[in-house]
């Protein structure tokens, strides 16, 4: 192979994921290095050319190496030396049957769903609460912008050791953290000091669950599945809002029983506690791969330049075992086959942070989503108010408003992941033989800006000019629609470009969106009685269009940072 080859060849160094659809060669240091180059890839039959690598459908990003050819020599330190050139066969994505993905997702998609339902259950009751405590209606409202604080920095310490710790060790520390406070929260006797700290860790246990959610999502999926894998976990977030108001309304039926508020979030996150105890397994690839249980069987598995292929058998997924993977875990295998398709992420710190933050893709479009967080979460705030004040609205009939944008929601997410798929594979299939740009997935969020931008301002006018209530109801469903659609393409982007720190760069992204509710949701009231809704809504609409040129920027410069991120973490 000379160095004047078109092959391209991936340097093991920082080489990130492979997926199931490549097939490329793995070069070690070879004991007998005066065997000259070209005739030890004669003398060995299971070579497999990298220019058979089938590009058409890469998954992960993949820099390409500065020279036209380079043979990857070098690896990490590893147990097993003198190794010689072997071949990499085709690694199946992951080895999870169709049943486990399943129950994985049913149980991440409810623990998603605990986060939002433990803020918004406590909404409805804080005029209660405002009695019970005794205190006036700012300082009882600044315990949910205590809440929000906090839910937004929350991920960020999650995140920062997801990627490298285990995603199941961190979810037993967050729901166990949530079941305690939240029992405290139902049986404390009542006091303004003791609500806001217990508040402010009910924040942070249930902050993880984005950044744990999409992380595992994205170590049992494929990327060009992801959009819409997304969608579904996205299911239970989502829901959080839309069910919380209700079941709040049911509990305080029954009289003054705020304490069930409490006690309900803790049952259900007693609930998650146990399953995932009992039956989540670990999912993070740099520990556990694709799920191969040949991997865990044999710390020589694939390693042995001679072996013969058949005696390894075929793939064999994980069994199911009750209380499988406690506590922190360490890799599988230490073979140099695995440490290069699954490759650890440097050790945790904030200084990856504060990498993630100066990455340009990374920033653009977490700010980009932030800003339309921030126009729904104004939304969000004011039409509880406005529909009792302006329309006569009950406390039901205002909670039942809600339901109409937490559907467009749903809607938005699933149907955003599922055609962000669909053109992923039509652009595949078109560019035979090109890697995928990332960055076009992002052309869906075009469509999706525009739409939450005409729900925001026709929302705030409607209201204005006292529209019917249907009219108000479809603005808020375009805001709520145009959000949800352009937050899966995101998430789905971030977790390709940085699919080695996938929990992280949600947990970046949840951080600026967070921030932004939290001031939408403080300041929204003072700027609708300063500028007037309609045009304080026309103003939050417009905002949007700095999202668009960021989105309109980041697809300008498709494929710059391909490949060149993922190394980098």
């Amino acid at each position: 192979m000379s160095e004047n080859s078109d092959t391209n060849v991936i340097n093991v160094g920082s080489a990130p994921e492979v997926s199931n659809e490549s097939s490329m060669t793995f070069r070690t240091s070879a004991t007998n290095m005066e065997e000259p180059l070209d005739s030890s890839i004669k003398k060995s039959p299971r070579i497999v050319e990298v220019n058979q690598y089938d590009a058409k459908d890469d998954t992960s990003a993949i820099a390409l190496a500065p020279e036209s050819v380079k043979k990857v020599s070098s690896l990490e330190p590893t147990p097993q030396k003198g190794l010689k050139d072997f071949a990499l066969d085709d690694e199946p994505y992951t080895c999870f049957t169709w049943y486990q993905k399943m129950v994985i997702f049913a149980i991440v998609i409810f623990i998603g769903f605990l986060g939002p339902m433990a803020g918004n259950i406590y909404i409805p009751a804080l005029p209660l609460l405002q009695q019970k405590f005794d205190v006036g209606s700012t300082t009882i409202n600044s315990s949910v912008s205590a809440f929000m604080a906090v839910f937004s920095v929350g991920p960020l310490f999650w995140g920062m050791f997801a990627d490298s710790t285990g995603r199941k060790f961190l979810y037993i520390i967050s729901l166990l953290l949530l079941i305690i406070v939240n029992v405290l929260l139902a049986a404390v006797p009542a006091n303004i000091g003791a609500l806001y700290v217990l508040r402010v860790f009910q924040a942070f246990g249930s902050s993880s669950a984005i950044s744990l959610g999409t992380g595992t999502v994205t170590d049992i999926t494929s990327p060009k599945h992801r959009g819409k894998a997304i969608g579904y976990f996205m299911m239970g977030p989502n829901m959080g809002p839309i069910l919380a108001p209700i079941i709040s309304g049911l509990i305080l039926m029954n009289g003054e029983a705020w304490r069930w508020l409490f006690g309900f979030t803790s049952i259900m996150s007693g609930v998650a506690f146990i399953a995932v105890l009992l039956i989540l397994p670990e999912t993070l690839r740099c520990i556990v791969g694709n799920g191969d249980q040949r991997w865990k069987k044999s710390g020589n598995f694939g390693t042995n330049a001679h072996e013969d292929v058949e005696s390894l058998g075929s793939v064999e997924p994980p069994a199911w075992r009750l209380f499988p993977d406690i506590g922190i875990q360490k890799p599988v295998n230490t073979g140099p086959r695995f440490q290069f398709l699954y490759p650890r992420p440097s050790k945790p710190s904030l200084h990856i942070y504060w990498s993630m933050m100066k990455m340009m893709p990374v920033t653009i479009s977490s700010i980009s989503t932030a800003l339309l967080f921030a126009n729904y979460y104004a939304f969000s705030v004011t039409m509880s108010h406005f529909l009792q004040t302006d329309y006569n609205l009950s406390n039901l009939e205002v909670g039942a408003s809600y339901v109409c944008p937490g559907i467009a929601m749903l809607i938005g997410s699933q149907s955003g992941g599922h055609l962000s798929d669909y053109m992923r594979q039509r652009w595949v299939k078109n560019h035979e033989n090109q890697k995928f740009p990332l960055e076009f997935r992002l052309i869906l969020q075009i469509l999706g800006i525009l739409i939450n931008m005409a729900g925001c301002i026709g929302y705030g006018w409607s209201i204005y000019k006292h529209y019917h209530l249907s009219v108000i109801l479809v603005f808020s469903a375009l805001s709520a629609f145009g959000l949800t659609w352009c937050s899966n393409t995101t998430m789905t982007y971030l977790s390709e470009l940085l699919s080695r720190r996938t929990a992280g760069a949600i947990a970046v992204s949840s951080f600026f969106r967070n921030v932004g509710a939290t001031i939408s949701s403080a300041i929204i009231m003072k700027l609708c009685n300063v500028m007037g809704i309609g045009w304080c809504f026309t103003g939050l609409g417009l905002c949007n269009l700095i999202s668009l040129a960021g989105v309109l920027y980041l697809l300008k410069n498709s494929g710059h940072w391909q490949g060149k991120i993922n190394n980098a973490m």
